[in-house]
């Protein structure tokens, strides 16, 4: 025989939440105090406590920095804790359906892959919600009772099993909730079971459970930056506990690894934890680092520069080189007097903060030989400072290897690193050329620039003399010319850009055959003042003249086309047009005789403007 439902329950199913919240708003109004104190004793403990909360609220006049926690009975808290967890199975069942909703396709001839990152955003979601439930869930003993690692660990299985061998599951990267709520279930836990033992809760004891907990995971990771701040925001007490463990067993396993590795969250609070508890080894250990990250010497060297200590600070600095250069994979080494550093580092680490790290070094490396008295070394790292600097600032360059009182060995061995990075980085990078890349020239137009600019006894004459021969002695055809064609391109780039008039009279050879955007480099400002100077009146006059009498045939041949797209044919007999209309004429009359048939062609054309 069922229970009869009470008043209660006939209006739960007969009105909505807002007629009830009505309902008991006016029978509440109508009652007298003693009246409600006589309803609210009817209660159990906690929902008269909560209601008692939500009728009597702190006084809002107060200067708490944080507002109290929204009233809630016990009751309301474990219903809202089986709904998120409910939810969690959803994601958790969804996520390991072979057909399911993070299994994406972007294409029908693309094979589907799973979409890790969307499975923990949507669980990172639901554990932002049971965040702030866990102190109670533990206290109450709500179900489910297992640990929230568990649920971690029956996610990565499930979704493991469910999906089929030819969708790779790579990994789920824990972010900070979800990595928060673990250690914060963990460490609660760990306190209440202690104290159930009637014992004091060993903290290394907790670190170690962590360390098991990740490495049993194997598609789990979780939050670096988390963990390492969950752990230096523990109760002092507890924080040396784990460092005197850490200090005690970091040369066995498991410790030795995760605290060698100076990529690992565990090193880095162990670092942390020297640096408060240990001081004295705080140095020592970053030195063991080194190799790992090089940016850690310049702490070890700062602080030996400031005792005086250049012969150890040598040392260290030897340590750093090799690891900072590691990437370059340089047979002979580094040595300041034989090669620039930036050319070097300024490949990968082009972002401001990073060469400040490299200009450090070097800084610490003149102050050490200023100590040694290594004069030689002190000026040679001088111009190694100035390279950072004003590396794409030619007269600063040749002004600092004119002044910069080094021996002539040195001066012609940084020059010499310095010319070279200045013609890669103005190279034009043609990737059109392929497998047929012409050989690399041994000089060009930029190296005969910059040696008729330190040598005295060449000078813009005979640089002058070098351009003349070179530009009456270019095939005129693609093939044939190699690397000179984006040398060509180069020059008339600048030359355009020194005299304006022929840019302007010019815009479409400019975009389609010249292309100025691809030639952008950071030291064209400079170039350019130097080429000013240089060059001849009539260079740019003899250089147009090249293309004018050559750009025939370098327009592209109908015959050669990709998918019956003739859009690049028509934009280069448009500048062929604008800068040599004769020429033109002539092989437009020859397409028109050859290519008749091809539609597409002279549809290109004519959407062109050019028929």
């Amino acid at each position: 025989m069922s229970t009869p439902l009470s008043v209660g329950d006939h209006l739960f199913e007969a009105l909505t939440k807002q007629e009830i919240t009505r309902l008991l708003d006016a029978l509440w109004a109508t009652l007298p105090p003693d009246r409600q104190d006589e309803v609210l004793a009817q209660l159990p403990p906690d929902t008269r406590q909560t209601v008692q909360h939500i009728l009597s609220p702190p006084d809002s006049s107060s200067t708490a920095d944080v507002a109290p926690d929204k009233p809630m009975s016990t009751a309301k808290l474990k219903q809202t804790w089986n709904k998120l967890w409910d939810e969690w199975d959803d994601v958790v069942v969804e996520a390991s359906l072979e057909d399911g909703q993070y299994v994406i396709q972007d294409h029908s001839w693309e094979s589907p892959y799973f979409d890790e990152s969307a499975v923990i955003d949507d669980l990172e979601e639901i554990a932002q919600k049971i965040r702030p439930l866990i102190p109670h869930a533990i206290e109450h003993s709500f179900s489910p009772d297992e640990a929230f690692a568990e649920a971690i660990t029956m996610m990565e299985d499930e979704i493991s099993r469910g999906m089929p061998e030819w969708i790779y599951v790579e990994g789920f990267y824990l972010e900070e909730n979800l990595t928060i709520c673990l250690l914060e279930w963990e460490w609660l836990s760990f306190i209440r079971n202690a104290e159930i033992e009637g014992e004091a809760p060993d903290a290394f004891a907790f670190a170690q459970s962590i360390l098991k907990l990740e490495n049993d995971l194997s598609k789990v990771a979780l939050d670096s930056g988390t963990l390492c701040e969950f752990f230096t925001q523990l109760p002092e007490a507890d924080q040396e506990t784990i460092f005197r463990g850490l200090a005690q067993h970091k040369e066995t396993p498991p410790w030795k690894k995760v605290l060698k590795n100076s990529y690992s969250h565990w090193h880095t609070f162990y670092m942390h934890c020297v640096d408060k508890y240990s001081p004295e080894q705080y140095l020592d250990n970053l030195r063991q680092t080194i190799a790992q990250q090089w940016q850690n010497g310049l702490t070890v060297i700062e602080d030996l520069l400031a005792k005086q200590a250049y012969q150890e600070s040598l040392k260290v600095v030897q340590e750093t080189i090799p690891s900072m250069l590691k990437r370059e994979q340089i047979r002979d080494g580094w040595t300041p007097e034989t090669r620039l550093l930036y050319p070097l580092v300024q490949r990968h680490d082009n972002d401001n903060a990073r060469l400040q790290n490299h200009k450090t070094l070097l800084n610490y490396y003149q102050k050490i030989s200023k100590g040694l008295g290594q004069n030689e070394m002190v000026k040679a790292l001088s111009l190694q400072l100035i390279t950072f600097e004003h590396c794409f600032k030619w007269e600063a360059m040749f002004k600092a290897f004119a002044e910069t009182p080094v021996s002539e060995q040195v001066r012609q061995a940084l020059f010499a690193s310095w010319r070279d990075y200045i013609m890669q980085r103005a190279k034009p990078s043609n990737w059109r050329w392929g497998w047929n890349r012409p050989e690399p020239r041994d000089s060009w137009w930029l190296h005969w620039l910059i040696e008729s600019i330190v040598d005295d006894q060449k000078g813009s004459v005979w640089f002058q003399r070098q351009m003349t021969d070179w530009l009456t002695r270019l095939p005129g055809t693609r093939q044939e010319l190699g690397e000179d064609y984006d040398f060509l391109r180069l020059l008339t780039a600048d030359l355009s850009e020194i005299d304006g008039r022929q840019k302007a009279q010019h815009p479409q050879f400019y975009a389609v055959v010249i292309r100025p955007i691809e030639l952008k480099s950071p030291d064209e400002v400079s170039r350019r003042a130097y080429l000013k100077q240089a060059a001849s009146d009539d260079m740019l006059y003899q250089v147009m003249g090249y293309w004018k009498a050559y750009l025939p045939n370098f327009v592209p041949r109908p015959e050669n086309v990709e998918k019956a797209d003739y859009t690049a044919h028509a934009r280069w007999m448009a500048a062929l047009r604008e800068l040599a209309p004769q020429s033109y004429e002539v092989l437009l009359e020859k397409w028109r005789t050859d290519h008749h048939r091809r539609r597409n062609l002279w549809q290109a054309m004519a959407e062109a403007g050019l028929v």
